[in-house]
């Protein structure tokens, strides 16, 4: 029979063996949970330099918004310049709505216009990203701003992208906080100004499906003729249009530039409204366009955007405003 101090000396060896075991084991998860956090780190590294690289070099819309902003940004007029610039600013409506060439010939050499367009942009992605403009060391004598009513209304941003391409790091949680943003998307929204990819990955999935289906960006274009923003009641507008304009212009002028708001041609009404409260605050405020003057025949298939007829006419006025009011 064998005696306790022997048995005691097994289930002692064991017991060693047994925790050898399991610092063996802990060894290998250690290792395999090392080695997967590297792959999983090399691979977040490996898709943000194929996006900062890709993204601009692919998207054409992405080169042209930033060639358009690399020559705003050398804009830098002296106060007693005789060829001033105008910062031409706004979205997809001043993009088709505005026709540069033309603009450039009924202006120049009076005013020199540039051109800087980012689409689906609206109050605040101007107001912040004017403010990051400023900041790198635009200045143009004038700031012509295009906004519909309902974009100088609105009350959010084009999202990620804005973050990264158009607000400044020192303003990031000031936009969480006009935007009312929840705690959700305020995280997101401040790591796309870190991260390209993340920044851009709607952007990018969308250039892939068009890719992939052609008609797709066709088809979306034509149905988003039938969706139409909600009609701002004058009560609401008013007071917000007399906020943004005067706050849009105390930016301007505190960098030296003249601040314009133009109301481009659409189916959303206010610009009259806007006209009176710009008048009011000593805002200028162009109106090229009075409402409900252009029918479906000016328009591109969607309703919404301007077609060659529609952009000749609004240029062309637009023209005649800027050389009677800028005179002033």
């Amino acid at each position: 029979m064998p005696s306790s101090i022997s048995s005691s000396d097994h289930a002692l060896g064991r017991a060693r063996i047994d925790r050898s075991d399991r610092s063996v084991g802990h060894a290998q998860i250690d290792r395999f949970t090392i080695a997967l956090l590297c792959t999983s780190l090399a691979l977040l590294v490996l898709v943000e330099a194929v996006s900062v690289v890709g993204f601009d070099r692919t998207s054409r819309v992405q080169r042209i918004e930033l060639s358009e902003r690399r020559t705003l940004l050398g804009v830098r007029d002296p106060e007693a310049s005789n060829d001033p610039h105008i910062a031409v600013l706004g979205n997809s409506l001043m993009l088709e709505g505005v026709d540069v060439s033309l603009l450039r010939a009924k202006i120049v050499p009076m005013y020199i216009p540039v051109p800087y367009f980012v689409l689906a942009t609206n109050y605040y992605d101007w107001f912040f990203g004017l403010k990051r403009l400023f900041a790198e060391g635009m200045r143009p004598r004038y700031v012509l701003l295009g906004l519909s009513p309902n974009q100088l209304a609105a009350p959010g941003i084009r999202g990620d992208y804005s973050a990264r391409y158009l607000f400044q790091q020192s303003d990031l949680i000031d936009v969480v906080r006009e935007t009312h943003m929840d705690a959700t998307t305020a995280s997101g929204f401040l790591l796309a100004h870190y991260s390209e990819y993340y920044s851009t990955r709607e952007a990018t999935r969308g250039f892939f499906m068009l890719r992939v289906l052609p008609g797709v960006g066709e088809l979306f274009h034509t149905l988003s003729g039938s969706f139409r923003d909600p009609e701002i009641k004058e009560a609401a507008l008013e007071p917000l249009a007399a906020v943004r304009l005067t706050a849009l212009d105390h930016l301007c002028r505190a960098n030296g530039s003249h601040f314009v708001l133009v109301v481009p041609p659409s189916y959303q009404k206010g610009a009259q409204i806007i006209g009176r409260v710009g008048h009011r605050r000593g805002v200028t405020v162009l109106l090229p366009v009075a409402e409900d003057e252009f029918d479906v025949s000016y328009y591109q298939s969607d309703g919404v955007h301007l077609n060659g007829k529609g952009s000749q006419v609004f240029t062309t006025r637009l023209a005649a405003s800027l050389r009677e009011q800028l005179r002033k």
